[in-house]
């Protein structure tokens, strides 16, 4: 996630064009999913612990939906025009405003999750409602390459993002919903087999899926025919989701394979990044493109630097992003109310400086 940003926003234009940068970009188009893929793993984990507190609309879910929408507001207020509410009055054109109301990663895993979340309540029984996502899951992949390409010119301008790129969008839930749910439905299946004791046979079989729909995708992509007018294997055609979705889950299993036959500790570098992931996201979004503030790698250099030079803006942001999560997870083990006003604190910073700037 780190190095996508760095290198996107800092390398050389002229370096893009080569072969090398586009094999990184495909490897870097894995950040997105994967990002996905593990909230809705995540998800399958609250949600069975905690079924009959959802159902019953408990304080647990309230938490949770809470939790999301502050997610979705992050994910906004990332893109205001003016960091300031005095300015952003004085905001009249509507082009600037275009940016805000893009569709970015956190808007779509806090909408595909508040999604899942009123599902569980209006379905709940678990075995429909994994039979419904796992419907919906479908949809997403296979409408996105017709839903993308319709005309959304009568929509809300806070609606089409989510449909369509011909919009200011990076994100739209076609078909990247589906990467979410699909992290939800795997990590629905990984949890009942590991409380069978089945683990190990489900990553296997989980692996060998993956090489399968792999091969199966590639070669359909292959075949003359296609289904789709103006078919783009690139622009969220079926083939390629699927594609994405089998390197990922196999990622997963490389991992899983990793904590549990090198026994590595739950406090390894790639777990704390896990754990503190939005607050690594959020910090190193802004110290790379700044959005609406005056510091940011992107005004320091610009689009100016060779690999190597973004390998080590790379590699100091990774060590900072990683030593404030450190402390940060550091102080919520060693209390939780001090994490808590701290936290609040904070904000309660953040939303003074937009209201009185």
């Amino acid at each position: 996630m780190i190095e996508t940003h760095v290198f996107n926003a800092l390398l050389v234009p002229e370096l893009k064009e080569t072969v090398f940068y586009k094999a990184v970009t495909f490897m870097n188009g894995l950040v997105a999913p994967s990002f996905l893929f593990c909230a809705g793993f995540a998800f399958a984990i609250a949600a069975r612990r905690k079924w009959n507190a959802y159902i019953s609309l408990e304080k647990p879910y309230w938490r949770y939906f809470v939790r999301l929408l502050f997610i979705l507001v992050v994910g906004y207020s990332l893109h205001l025009p003016k960091f300031s509410l005095h300015q952003l009055m004085e905001v009249s054109d509507p082009k600037a405003w275009l940016s805000f109301y893009q569709t970015d990663i956190l808007q779509a895993i806090a909408v595909s999750l508040m999604l899942l979340a009123v599902l569980v309540v209006i379905l709940r029984t678990e075995k429909v409602f994994y039979a419904v996502t796992l419907l919906l899951t479908l949809v997403f992949v296979f409408a996105a390459p017709v839903v993308r390409e319709l005309n959304y010119e009568n929509f809300p301008v806070w609606l089409a993002p989510y449909l369509t790129l011909h919009v200011p969008s990076q994100f739209p839930l076609f078909p990247w919903a589906a990467f979410l749910m699909s992290g939800m439905l795997i990590g629905a299946w990984y949890i009942r087999s590991n409380e069978k004791g089945e683990s190990n046979a489900l990553v296997r079989r989980l692996a060998w899926y993956s090489f399968a729909a792999i091969a199966v995708s590639l070669l359909l992509e292959l075949a003359p025919l296609s289904v789709y007018p103006n078919h783009d294997f690139w622009r969220a055609s079926p083939e390629f989701f699927f594609v994405r979705l089998g390197i990922v889950v196999l990622l997963l299993c490389g991992l899983w394979w990793r904590e549990h036959r090198k026994q590595t500790s739950a406090n390894s570098v790639l777990s704390l990044f896990g754990q503190e992931s939005l607050l690594v996201y959020v910090v190193h979004l802004l110290i790379v493109y700044g959005h609406t503030y005056e510091f940011s790698f992107v005004r320091v250099y610009g689009p100016t630097l060779n690999y190597l030079q973004c390998s080590g803006v790379f590699a100091g942001l990774t060590i900072v992003m990683y030593a404030m999560a450190f402390v940060w997870h550091r102080t919520k083990a060693w209390n939780g109310k001090v994490a808590g006003y701290l936290e609040y604190a904070i904000l309660g910073g953040i939303v003074l400086t937009f209201l009185l700037k």
